[in-house]
Order: C-alpha cells, then structure tokens, then sequence
C-alpha cells in the first residue's frame, strides 16, 4: 500500500500505518483520532485497512458522513485526494510530505561547548549582543520572506500548509541541508509536519537533549563543530559531517506547540546567532497561525454547542408550565431562573380527576445538560402519572424507583410534592429530601416543612412519610430550591434560609409576582454581582 496521511485542520497530519489498522475517528478521548468539534458524535466514524486499502464506515453519527460529496450509509473504500466531511470537519487524504523522517534518538544530556549557544526566549527576543557577526543574507530580502510569511497568517489556510511554507522561505533564507518541523499531538506525542533535505536521504536523528531543551525549557540551541559537543549530536550528524546544527521551539504566549530544526554541512558556512534569531522569529510567526486556528476551531465549538444549548433550553421552557391555574380560592405562581442555559430545576401543578392538584418543585443533582434531561424526564413521568390519584408518599416512592432504574446511581433529585385540595384548602405533602417547605401563616409565624424521606432515586425501595396541613385565607406556602438560600455576597456570605422566612413573611400579603419580583431585586443587592452558581426556583400558593 502506498502511504498515506489523514489530513486534518489544525493538527498535524495523521499517518495511516500500524496500531492494528484500524483507526476511530470523534469527540470522545477514546478515539485514535479526537477531534473536538461539535458537529462530529463521540465516535463518529472509523478507517480500516483491508489488503492494503483503505475503507471508511460511519458509526451512526448524527450529523453523517460525506466522501467527495456524497453521504455514506455502509463502509466505502478510500483513494488518494478525496474529500472527506465528518458533520462539518473537513478532512483529506494524502501523501506524506516530502523529506526526511525524523526520529528522536535517546543521547545524554546536552554538555557545554564553546561551539555551542544556548539563547532562552527572553534573551532571543531582545537586542542582540555586540560582536555578532554580520549577517550573510541581504535585509530586503529577509524582510521580503518576513512580509510574505505574515500575509499567509490572514489567509484561512491550513495550519500545516503553512508549517511547510515556513520551511521553503528557510530553506530559501538559509540554506540549510536538512530541515524539520515537528508539532506536538496530544495523543500521538510530537510528529513531522513538514521536512526537507537530499532525496532518499537516511531520516535525521533528532537528539532527545534538543528535543527537551525546545519543548521542556523553551530554549533555542545553536551548536557548531558538532563532534566537540557529543552530548548534543546524534550518531547521524557525526556520520552524516554535519558541521552546524540549530533547534527553536515554535511559541506562542509561552505555550510551546513543537519546534523547528536545522542543521548544515559545508560548503555552507556555520550558522550563527543572527541565523538563529531568524529563524526563531519566523517559528514564532508560524506558531501565531497554529494559536490562531486552534482559537477559531474553540470558538467555532463553542459557538455550535451555545446553539444546540440554546435550542434545548427552549424546548425546557417549553415543558414548564405557562400561566398559573385558575384556582377558585387559590393563587398560584412559579418562576425558573437558570445559573446557565439548561436548569436542573422543575416547578409544576397537574389537576387531577379526583378534583385535586399536584403541585411539584424539584431539584436534579448536578448542573448542566445531563440534570436538564433527567428534569425533562420527571416532568413527563408526573405528566403522565397524575391521571392515577396516587397518594404523595405512593407517588414519592414510585418515583424513586423509576429514576434509580434509569439512572447510574451518580443522580438524584429532591422534591416537594403536595396535593391540594381547593374545595376543603387541605394540603397534603412530602418533602423526599428538599429544603424545608415555607408555611407563613396569615399572622406572619412560620412553620417549616421538614423533608420525610431520602431524595428520589437515591435509595429505591425506601418508605417516604406524608403530612397534611389546612390552609386558611392569607396563608402562603413557599417552595424555594438552594439556589435561592445559598445565593452567596463577594465574601461568600449566603443569603440564608431565615433571610428567605422574613422576607416572605413581611411581603405575604403581596401579590404573589411582586413577591417574586422583589425577593430577586433583594439577592441582587445581596450577591452585589457576584454570579450565580445554582438555579433560582420559587413555587408559591396562597389561599386567598
């Protein structure tokens, strides 16, 4: 089989050779090839080599497949220089680039010479010292490749395409015999991304102290007279009568993504200071490019994921309930504030055929997509399960059950269940785990409605109590999630559970929006714009 290499924006290319051949292509850390790209599933697609060839398959993504424009549905072979799109991530198959291989040759610890010069980048970026020798290149003709190499930082072009034109306008600036650039993968450790040097040459032999003193110290070494500093040169530059040699790291904002290498034979002159200083420059121009997309590929990400954030935080709008019921006797109002799109929070109220109403305020473990799902999931169970006239305890019991069994057991969720009864104002509940109800009675004292059970889906099987109280004209029940208590000031003091009783017992006679409005005006001042780490929920009943 001919070689040949993925090519994939922004990252260095990836050779289809060894590791089984077979290769999974996704989002997930667990693929050969993660690509962290919104649009891609997990495990997206994956690559397999069959008698030499390859063949490309989809996983049952969500966003598909295409090669050359055209989706796939079954394991289709691949050929050099097609097109291939993974949801929206381009990708190419090619050839290796052309040039020497590189390998890292395990060598001592690099030892001082007089041949050699070791610049830090601070140093590197500063004036250079007198007594450098002048260089043996023309100024315009550096400035010409300098203006060439920014222009290519505008243009929206493949990061290792212009890895590989950082090397032509070297190759062009200082002759070198052989040149290299390696990137740093994440999974793969450093790979060549572009190379130069005599055809069918033997690979360079890059010495591991050059390779740690780019990547790990951030250091530009120049050495010459490589024999008298052993402890920098590999076998293959001793054999090979290399007399100058240079590596640079390629940085950006002290991030270090892999570096450049250089070396020369006569009738080349040795490199000097002044070579190394280009050549570092124009490394760090190159590596602006790589920062740059990889910028552009994180706000792309971002901006996909805000979007399919967006759309399921209104479809969860959507679930929670509307305008409040028209309750003879009764007023009735809920309100969700998420910390971010999606809120684990669910407030809610189901006439039953019996002629009362289930009222639920309920909190999901956790924040973020996966507790906005498991809500969306209780929201329809309650949904679908007020039409069987349960008892609260029943309903709490036969809940937890059911979320344990689609559940990891790492989820659970506090509630506060209750069924009124609006001809006779009696309120039967229970609270699995939550916060302590709120009954401010008419007279403004305040009973606390402490939790009779475990959170539901925490331990399945266990019993949950009930409790029943009567509600009497001007008495207000409160139901409140923690994001409301532990609403916490720049100094971390929380806004406190008792703080919530004498707000709502003064304000009880409001009504019951203005009471809502004011209390959230009342954590502002109190939180002084801090943000908020939880989901804000209030459920509020008065009996009129």
């Amino acid at each position: 089989m001919k070689p040949l290499v993925l090519h994939i924006p922004g990252r260095p290319p990836f050779p289809l050779e060894g590791a089984g051949g077979a290769w999974t292509v996704g989002r997930s850390s667990q693929n050969d090839v993660v690509i962290a790209d919104a649009s891609l599933s997990r495990h997206h697609a994956r690559i397999t080599l069959k008698e030499g060839l390859p063949y490309l398959e989809d996983l049952g993504s969500l966003n598909g497949t295409s090669i050359n424009g055209e989706r796939i549905k079954s394991i289709h072979p691949l050929h050099e220089g097609d097109e291939i799109l993974l949801g929206q991530v381009p990708l190419n198959l090619g050839p290796p680039q052309h040039g020497p291989r590189v390998r890292i040759h395990p060598d001592a610890e690099a030892s001082s010479s007089a041949g050699s010069l070791v610049l830090p980048l601070d140093r590197l970026r500063a004036a250079p010292t007198r007594g450098v020798a002048p260089g043996t290149f023309r100024l315009r003709e550096v400035v010409r490749e300098i203006q060439g190499l920014s222009l290519e930082l505008l243009e929206d072009s493949p990061p290792e395409l212009l890895l590989s034109h950082l090397l032509d306008r070297i190759w062009t600036l200082l002759r070198p015999w052989r040149a290299a650039v390696l990137i740093q993968d994440a999974k793969a450790g450093l790979l060549t991304v572009a190379s130069r040097g005599p055809e069918g040459h033997q690979p360079i032999l890059l010495a591991q102290s050059l390779v740690e003193a780019a990547l790990k110290r951030k250091e530009s070494v120049l050495f010459n007279d490589a024999g008298d500093d052993p402890g920098l040169a590999s076998p293959s530059l001793v054999s090979s009568g290399i007399t100058s040699a240079m590596v640079t790291p390629l940085e950006h904002r002290g991030v270090v993504k892999g570096l450049l290498y250089l070396d020369c034979r006569p009738p080349r002159p040795p490199f000097d200071e002044e070579d190394l200083r280009l050549a570092s420059t124009l490394a760090h121009l190159a590596t602006a490019k790589l920062e740059q997309a990889r910028m552009r590929e994180e706000a792309l990400a971002r901006k996909k994921v805000d979007q399919e954030l967006d759309l399921a935080r209104h479809i969860q709008q959507g679930l929670l309930p509307g305008f409040p019921p028209e309750l003879e006797g009764f007023e009735v109002h809920g309100n969700n504030l998420p910390s971010r799109q999606v809120s684990g929070d669910l407030f809610g109220w189901w006439p039953r055929q019996d002629g009362q109403w289930l009222l639920c305020l309920a909190d999901v473990s956790g924040k973020g997509l996966g507790p906005g799902l498991l809500m969306a999931s209780m929201q329809a169970t309650l949904e679908a399960w007020t039409e069987r006239d349960l008892a609260v305890d029943d309903l709490a019991f036969r809940l937890s059950r059911a979320v344990a069994r689609h559940t990891d057991g790492r989820r659970f969720i506090t509630a506060f269940l209750a069924l009124l009864d609006p001809s006779t104002g009696v309120l039967t509940y229970t609270n699995a785990g939550h916060n302590p109800g709120l009954f401010i009675h008419r007279g403004g004292e305040v009973d606390l409605l402490e939790s009779q059970g475990l959170p539901i889906g925490m331990l399945p099987g266990n019993p949950y109590g009930a409790a029943s109280l009567q509600m009497w004209s001007g008495d207000l029940l409160a139901l409140y999630t923690d994001g409301l208590t532990e609403s916490a000031s720049p100094a971390g003091e929380e806004f406190g559970e008792a703080a919530l009783a004498a707000f709502l017992a003064e304000r009880r006679a409001e009504p019951l929006l203005a009471i809502d409005a004011h209390l959230m005006d009342e954590l502002d001042r109190h939180t002084r714009g801090a943000p908020y780490l939880d989901d804000r929920t209030i459920l509020l009943v008065r009996r009129t």
